[in-house]
């Protein structure tokens, strides 16, 4: 193995992956390492199986398991967020849910970078070319159909017809496409298995012609001063074994939001007083490495569904579901739901909030995706120490908060590269997050509510010492049981965001030859799962670092400042909210200094 490469790509998850086959598709010539902390076992047939899926975590060794500092949201109980720990990364261990999100999440995404190549019109080139879409007569500027992701939709169970009136009769519109950019309403379920087996991204995207290093950890990046520009450049990787390896060109990092902050601050990236605390000599000052963490918030409700239902095999775990085979090609769901809170309900929380204000202003939109439901045919997003049986008796629905303003934080537990870092998401921490979820949370009980549902769940099973809940449930007893029982769905993101630690062409701020590529540099969340976006931010990337996608300066604008945003959000709430409501100046002065945090 050589001691020096043109690219070494750190971190062989979904977008590491991505950049390396990209990059030797686009320029065999040059030599890529790719570096992977965990082993390559993407047949595994753990892996291969879109039911074992949940198993995964529990039989295997392959997802990283990270306990949160203690969640003052959610009855300061520690939540247990998952990652791979796979060559392929999440990818080789997710749900499978494919999902692109609200256009409107893409456009705080140019602003926050200053860069408009990161709208959705721009980047919809970057998702066709990942995907190869399940329907053939679909719009081809829309999607992709020659992609190396393989997408899958309209599988038929049992509860099909009665779930779809129930969410008709609560008042939902079909959407023919969520994946459209503007998702809103009830669609089907799209996922990314091809003919019932998984597509991890380093077997989906070849990895052939490229040097691959698995079950072994980087202890840094390697810096020194560039005098031509004023910056440290990156030249190469250190090994936890000592072994130095240089770089070429670029040193890429594609680690995932937990992991990418930790090898920055280890080697000399980040703020002074993380570095000064694990007396790290600072060689770049980057005040938001490992801040602005959000992550997609759930809760799981269990209902029992009727015998003469269950005998049917409406749901997982009863030998009848078990004789259709299509009933193991992917998750046991069908339908979902994209919902909006209106602003109304929104302004007073955000009010509330003040200072950790973080919504920008595409939140207060009267169509903006706020949270997602869906129904499973099974007991899914239980939180802990449940004990629903998985025997076909059970059903569950899931209320998920796709927009949090909550932001917590990366930080360094220790200077080992092997220890975990101290993960604090800040769930369910403002106001605002609180009106969003209980809002998805009520929705969804009024579908259970309706005669189609009626007519198949008995009742729900409760938490032991809990009241069940119901569309009338107060604020404080839904608050009460996602305190209780509210669950992540790991996708973590933001710690290295675009506008603040990265540029919009993920290039570290104030270090030549570093970017980053992964889910870390989102600068807002995404109303959806990440996995879409991360390919497609990972085939933007490959041609930014080949130098295909050349930057417009006329069609880029400076970075929103928080007093723009600010400004923005006042025009917005007037033109938004009934006449009848009173808008009052709650974002002085003082508020735009302080609230700095808006990647």
């Amino acid at each position: 193995m050589a001691d020096q490469y043109d690219y070494i790509i750190v971190g062989g998850g979904t977008a590491g992956c991505v950049v390396a086959s990209r990059l030797h598709q686009g320029d065999p010539s040059k030599s890529i390492l790719l570096i992977e902390r965990g082993p390559d076992e993407q047949k595994h047939p753990q892996i291969t199986n879109p039911m074992a899926a949940p198993l995964i975590p529990i039989t295997t060794n392959l997802v990283y398991k990270y306990d949160t500092v203690p969640q003052a949201g959610l009855g300061h109980r520690s939540i247990m967020n998952l990652a791979g720990n796979i060559l392929s990364g999440s990818s080789a261990v997710n749900y499978g849910m494919w999902s692109r999100g609200d256009k409107a999440d893409y456009q705080q995404w140019a602003k926050s970078s200053g860069d408009e190549r990161w709208t959705y019109e721009r980047m919809m080139p970057y998702f066709n070319r990942s995907e190869h879409h399940h329907d053939p007569d679909a719009d081809p500027k829309v999607h992709g159909f020659d992609g190396p992701i393989h997408t899958v939709s309209g599988r038929q169970y049992p509860l099909r017809d009665t779930v779809y009136d129930a969410f008709h009769a609560a008042g939902y519109q079909d959407n023919a496409d969520a994946n459209s950019g503007n998702p809103l309403g009830l669609a089907k379920i799209t996922e990314n298995w091809h003919k019932a087996t998984r597509q991890p991204a380093g077997t989906a995207y070849p990895l052939k012609g490229i040097e691959v290093m698995t079950n072994t950890t980087v202890r840094k990046i390697t810096l020194e001063d560039c005098p031509a520009t004023g910056n440290m450049l990156a030249t190469g990787i250190e090994l936890l074994s000592g072994r130095h390896i240089h770089a070429r060109k670029e040193v890429i990092v594609s680690c995932g939001a937990h992991r990418t902050p930790q090898l920055l601050v280890l080697s000399g990236i980040g703020p002074e007083g993380e570095l000064a605390k694990h007396g790290i000599h600072q060689l770049v000052n980057s005040h938001f490495v490992g801040h602005n963490l959000f992550d997609h918030l759930a809760l799981g409700i269990a209902w029992k569904l009727k015998p003469s239902v269950q005998e049917r095999g409406a749901a997982l775990g009863h030998p009848e579901w078990k004789n259709k085979a299509s009933n193991a090609e992917g998750m046991p769901m069908e339908w979902i739901v994209h919902s909006s809170v209106p602003p109304s309900a929104l302004l007073p929380a955000l009010q509330a909030d003040g200072e950790t204000l973080t919504a920008p202003k595409q939140l207060l939109l009267k169509e903006r995706v706020h949270t997602m439901m869906l129904v499973a045919y099974g007991p899914m997003a239980m939180g802990p120490n449940r004990s629903i049986p998985m025997d076909g008796s059970h059903i569950s629905t899931i209320a998920l908060l796709y927009q949090p303003t909550s932001r917590g934080s990366i930080t360094l537990s220790s200077t080992n590269p092997e220890d975990p870092p101290v993960v604090d998401p800040a769930y369910y921490f403002t106001q605002a997050d609180k009106v969003m979820l209980r809002s998805a949370v009520r929705n969804i009980l009024r579908v259970v509510e309706t005669p189609a549902m009626q007519e198949v769940i008995e009742c729900e099973s409760p938490p032991e010492g809990y009241p069940s809940l119901t569309s009338k449930s107060t604020d404080e007893e839904i608050d009460t049981r996602v305190a209780g029982f509210g669950a992540t769905i790991h996708h973590a993101a933001g710690t290295c965001a675009m506008g603040n630690v990265v540029d919009g062409q993920l290039k570290v701020k104030g270090v030549d030859g570093l970017r980053i590529v992964d889910a870390s540099v989102f600068p807002a969340p995404v109303s959806g799962a990440l996995q879409a976006s991360v390919y497609a931010t990972a085939e933007l990337a490959s041609d930014l670092v080949l130098g295909d996608a050349k930057k417009d300066v006329k069609d880029v604008p400076s970075a929103i400042t928080p007093s723009e945003l600010m400004s923005e959000m006042a025009d917005t709430i007037r033109d938004a909210l009934p006449t009848s409501i009173k808008v009052i100046a709650i974002f002085d002065s003082k508020h735009q200094t302080d609230s700095c945090e808006f990647g």
